[in-house]
């Protein structure tokens, strides 16, 4: 017997993303751009809001291929903004 899972995309969120909300790279003017800040965490109470088993961060920084999305393994990842 094989079992078929699925899996629906319940919503979806794009946001900005500058680097200076970041607080060690923002150095203060992070305050600046407050509204952005605030609307990250709006957009993840409507995430929340819909009790997702599974969300799916990517970003243009990645590996980026034409015909697949890459999803790394391993349990984290780490960088720094130098």
């Amino acid at each position: 017997m094989s079992v078929i899972a699925t899996m629906s995309i319940l919503a979806a969120v794009a946001v900005p993303h500058p680097p200076l909300i970041f607080p060690e790279v923002g150095g203060g003017r992070e305050k600046t751009i407050q509204k952005t800040i605030d609307s990250y965490r709006e957009a993840m109470k409507f995430v929340a809001s819909f009790e997702p088993d599974t969300i799916i961060l990517t970003t243009p920084h990645s590996e980026i291929y034409g015909d697949y999305f890459h999803i790394a393994g391993g349990k984290g990842a780490n960088g720094d903004f130098t």
